[in-house]
C-alpha cells in the first residue's frame, strides 16, 4: 500500500470495535440538533459524527506531512534533507545528487538517499515533471492506498457501527428524546400535559376515525415559540405514551386511532386463535382431500413460499376458535385483494350483501386474520361450519360479506358440544340453524364460553395431535349410524380443544393406519391398527393393512399450498 499510514476512520475495525462515543460527540450532536431546530434522523447523526471523524483525522494527518517532506519524483532535493518514502514506508536522507537523463523524457536529477545510520543507498528520480503515480497532492499520498475510498464508501460502512453507538448512548442521556425514528432535545420540547391528551382524545371520538397529529395541531395550540415539527414531536411523542392511543401509521407517518375503538383482538390474537398446529409444507394428504382444504379456507394452511392463486372471491367455513373470538381468516388470497400496508392493524369495509350494513373489520395481516366480526356474527346467527363469501366491491377498500339464509328455520338433531367432568363430549340435541353452513362441519356449541375456557385452561397441552384426533373420531363414530366420520367433522371437533389446520389433521388421518378413507372425505376407524404408520405415498395410497371392502385409493401427494 502507498501511504504514510492508513486513516483509522477508513477501517471497519475502528468503527467495530475501537470507536466509542465521546462527551464531544454529544456535544456535536446536541449542536447539529439546535442548530436544524427540529428533530433529527439516527442516520442523519450518525453520518455527521462519522463525516467529522474522518475529516479531522484527515486534517491532522494532514497538518503532520506538512512538517515533513514527502518525496516524489516531480520535486527536486538538496544534500542532507530528510524524506519519507511512501512507497517503501521508510525514512532516508539524501547524500548525493547528480545529473540524469532519458531519451524518453529528458532531463532530470538523481538523489541519492541512505537509509538509517549506515544503511543501504538508493537513487531515485527527481525534478521529473512526469506523470507518475507518486506525482500527486500530499494529502493523497498521506494515504494513497485507502484514498480510494470516498467519504460515501467510508459513510456506508461505519454507520451502522455509529448509529448503534449513538443509539445507546442517547438512550442513556435524559437530554434526548426518541420517536418513530427520530431523535430530539428534551429542552426544545414543548409541554403536551394531560388537558391536550383529552382533547385530542375527544376530537378522535368525534371524528370516528384516525387522525395524523397535523390535523389536531391545530386545535391544541401547543405553543408558537416552537418550530411546528418540534410540536408535532412533541404530540406524537406524547400520544405513544398514552395507552389510550394507538398508532395506524406506517413507520415514519403516525396516525393515531383510539384503543377503546378498535376490537381487543386486533390488538392482541385471542388465545382461542393461539395455534398449536399449522402446515408446514410437505405433508402427505389424498389429493381428493386439497379440495376440502379449499373449502374451510383456513389461515393456518397457508405457507408462505406457496404460489398464491388470484381469485375473485375467498370463501371459508367458520370454526369455533373464529367464531368464539369474531374474527375470520384473512388468507393469502384475501390478503392479495388488499392494497400492500406495513401496519401491524388497520381497518377495512365489509358491507352485508343482505342487510347492506357496513362493518368496520381490522385485518391483522401478520397473524392472518381479521377482528370485529362478533356483532354480525350474532345478527346472522353465524355458527360453526357457518359458509361465508368475501368478494370486492367498486367502492376502494370496501368488500361484499354474504350468507345464505335457509328458506325454512326449523329444529332438528345436530351434533352438540358439551364440556364435563369427563372432557369435552358430542352429544344430538335439538337445535334450529338459520344460515347455509357444511353440515360435516356443524357442531352447535350452546356454552361457548365453557368450551372456550376448556381450549384456553391447556386440554391438549399434554397431548399429541393423534391423541386428539382419535378422541374426535371416537365421539363423532358414537353419532353416526354407520360408525363413519368426516374429516371435515374431525377438523372441526379438534378445533373445539385445539387451534389447527385442516392439513395437519388430514395428514394424521392419511399416515396413520387405523384410519381408512371409504369416500366422500369420509374415514372408518380400526383400533387394532393403532400405532401403525405407513411411511411411503404408495403405502398411504394402497394402504396394505387394510380389511375395509369398502376402502377408495386415493392418490397421496404432498402439500404444498392453495
Amino acid at each position: 500500500m502507498i501511504g504514510v499510514r492508513g486513516l483509522e476512520t477508513q477501517k471497519e475495525t475502528f468503527w467495530r470495535d475501537a470507536y466509542r462515543v465521546s462527551e464531544e460527540d454529544i456535544d456535536f450532536v446536541v449542536g447539529l440538533i439546535l442548530e436544524a431546530g427540529k428533530p433529527q434522523k439516527m442516520d442523519t447523526l450518525a453520518m455527521a459524527v462519522v463525516l467529522r471523524h474522518l475529516r479531522r483525522e484527515k486534517e491532522a494527518a494532514a497538518r503532520q506531512v506538512r512538517r515533513g517532506r514527502i518525496y516524489r519524483p516531480v520535486d527536486r532535493y538538496q544534500i542532507d534533507e530528510e524524506l519519507f518514502f511512501t512507497a517503501l514506508e521508510k525514512e532516508g536522507t539524501v547524500v548525493g545528487v547528480r545529473p540524469g537523463y532519458n531519451p524518453r523524457y529528458g532531463a532530470f536529477e538523481v538523489v541519492r538517499v541512505a537509509f538509517g545510520n549506515g544503511g543501504a543507498e538508493r537513487e531515485f528520480a527527481a525534478g521529473l515533471d512526469q506523470p507518475h503515480p507518486l506525482n500527486r497532492p500530499l494529502e493523497e499520498l498521506l494515504v494513497a492506498g485507502d484514498a480510494e475510498m470516498s467519504e460515501a464508501d467510508v459513510v456506508g460502512m461505519a454507520e451502522p457501527y455509529a448509529a448503534a453507538k449513538l443509539q445507546a448512548a442517547f438512550e442513556a442521556d435524559e437530554a434526548f428524546v426518541w420517536f418513530n425514528g427520530t431523535w430530539f432535545l428534551r429542552e426544545l420540547l414543548p409541554e403536551v400535559h394531560v388537558g391536550y391528551l383529552n382533547l385530542a382524545e375527544a376530537m378522535i371520538y368525534e371524528a370516528g376515525h384516525p387522525l395524523e397529529a397535523r390535523e389536531m395541531l391545530g386545535e391544541l395550540g401547543l405553543g408558537e415559540t416552537a418550530s411546528v415539527d418540534a410540536q408535532l414531536f412533541a404530540l406524537n411523542h406524547a400520544l405513544s405514551g398514552d395507552e389510550r392511543f394507538d398508532n395506524l401509521g406506517a413507520e415514519g407517518s403516525p396516525i393515531w386511532y383510539l384503543r377503546a375503538l378498535v376490537p381487543q383482538a386486533a390488538l392482541e390474537r385471542p388465545p382461542t386463535l393461539r395455534p398449536a398446529y399449522r402446515a408446514a409444507g410437505g405433508e402427505y394428504v389424498g389429493i381428493t382431500m386439497l379440495d376440502l382444504v379449499d373449502e374451510l379456507g383456513d389461515e393456518l394452511d397457508d405457507i408462505p413460499t406457496a404460489v398464491v392463486r388470484p381469485a375473485s372471491e375467498v370463501r371459508f367455513e367458520i370454526t369455533f376458535p373464529h367464531l368464539f373470538a369474531g374474527t375470520m381468516p384473512a388468507t393469502q388470497q384475501f390478503l392479495r385483494m388488499l392494497p400492500s400496508d406495513p401496519r401491524h392493524h388497520f381497518p377495512v369495509t365489509l358491507v352485508d350483501a343482505n342487510s347492506r350494513q357496513r362493518l368496520e373489520v381490522w385485518v391483522v395481516p401478520t397473524e392472518g386474520y381479521a377482528a370485529g366480526l362478533g356483532a354480525w356474527y350474532e345478527s346472522v346467527g353465524m355458527c360453526v361450519g357457518g359458509q361465508v363469501t368475501i368478494a370486492p366491491m367498486d367502492e376502494p377498500g370496501a368488500f361484499s360479506l354474504s350468507v345464505s339464509p335457509v328458506r325454512s328455520r326449523r329444529s332438528e338433531w345436530i351434533r352438540t358440544a358439551q364440556v364435563s367432568d369427563d372432557g369435552l363430549t358430542l352429544q344430538m340435541q335439538r337445535a334450529s340453524i338459520g344460515i347455509r353452513c357444511d353440515r360435516n362441519m356443524l357442531i352447535e356449541v350452546p356454552n361457548r364460553g365453557a368450551v372456550a375456557a376448556y381450549m384456553a385452561g391447556g386440554a391438549r397441552s399434554s397431548l399429541s395431535l393423534g391423541v386428539l384426533i382419535r378422541r374426535a373420531v371416537e365421539e363423532l363414530a358414537k353419532l353416526s349410524s354407520r360408525g363413519l366420520v368426516h374429516a371435515k367433522s374431525v377438523y372441526s371437533f379438534v378445533n373445539l380443544i385445539a387451534r389447527t389446520g385442516s392439513v395437519p389433521v388430514f395428514a394424521e388421518l392419511t399416515r396413520n393406519a387405523c384410519f381408512d378413507p371409504v369416500g366422500d372425505g369420509f374415514w372408518a376407524y380400526d383400533p387394532s391398527l393403532e400405532g401403525t404408520v405407513y411411511r411411503t405415498a404408495e403405502d398411504m395410497r394402497e394402504r396394505p393393512r387394510s380389511q375395509r371392502d369398502d376402502l377408495v385409493r386415493d392418490q397421496v401427494v404432498q402439500y404444498v399450498g392453495r
